[in-house]
């Protein structure tokens, strides 16, 4: 396993329970990776049998991912996409079949870095790029009236311009919340009010300057579960192999100026 890291604890729920012997074998997950170190990544993994379900790049560029040891749809990775390579790159793969299942991006807006993760699917979605906090609000009350659901989120730009990029798809029930923009004292209260009424965070994103973060809840009965936010790599190294052992694996990572966001399930 591969992991450099980051630590302040922000909470989790549900109980954990003994590993299994196959939970070290069953998914791989780096971070802090150059983009060489990225791609030998990727054709190791891939060679033996993985597939990723998260990415997220950061200033450097600096990558990080998660990779399962799972069958299913054929899949598609690129990174170090300029705005109008991914908006190229989106519509080519959209025309075969493929729709986004993680997209990341840093960088001011107009001169971002992309990286994202295809799937051959058939679901209905819709997907938005250089949305302000306004915009990004106003997508996600219609996508709610309209039956759809955040899958993918993530926040570029600038402090003073922050950007945000998701992936909406048709949501198959149960109620979700969403947070933009908010510090870190903003995202813990938001978060304790919703885990409070049974919701659980399934993405979570760090803003340009690792001081704003955004997050998407929902009720969906998965436990056990955990969500962390992380300020230094040796403290998400530790937080990383306490939680591996105790058989979890991260299903979203997302990081931006030393800041960890990561969330864990079984």
């Amino acid at each position: 396993m591969f992991a450099a890291a980051v630590a302040v604890a922000l909470g989790c729920c549900g109980g954990a329970a003994p590993a299994h012997a196959t939970t070290e074998m069953a998914f791989r997950a780096y971070s802090g990776a150059s983009p060489s170190a990225h791609q030998a990544h990727f054709e190791s993994l891939r060679s033996r049998g993985y597939r990723p379900i998260t990415v997220s790049v950061s200033a450097g560029p600096k990558y990080a991912a998660v990779w399962v040891k799972s069958g299913g749809s054929a899949w598609i990775s690129r990174s170090g996409l300029s705005e109008g390579s991914f908006k190229a790159r989106f519509d080519e793969y959209l025309a075969q079949g493929y729709q986004p299942i993680s997209v990341s991006a840093t960088g001011p807006a107009g001169r971002a870095t992309f990286a994202a993760l295809w799937e051959k699917r058939s679901e209905r979605f819709f997907s938005r790029m250089g949305l302000t906090g306004a915009q990004f609000a106003a997508q996600n009350r219609k996508a709610h009236a309209d039956g759809y659901v955040p899958v993918s989120i993530d926040m570029y730009g600038t402090p003073s311009d922050p950007r945000y990029v998701a992936v909406w798809r048709k949501s198959g029930g149960g109620g979700w919340y969403y947070s933009y923009g908010k510090s870190f004292a903003g995202h813990k209260s938001f978060f304790n009010e919703r885990t409070a009424e049974g919701y659980r965070p399934t993405a979570v994103a760090v803003g340009p300057g690792g001081t704003r973060f955004a997050a998407v809840y929902r009720k969906d009965g998965v436990r056990p579960w955990h969500h962390y936010i992380d300020t230094s790599a040796s403290a998400y190294q530790r937080r990383f192999d306490s939680l591996a052992a105790r058989g979890l694996r991260p299903v979203q990572v997302n990081i931006e100026d030393g800041v960890y966001a990561s969330v864990w399930t079984r």
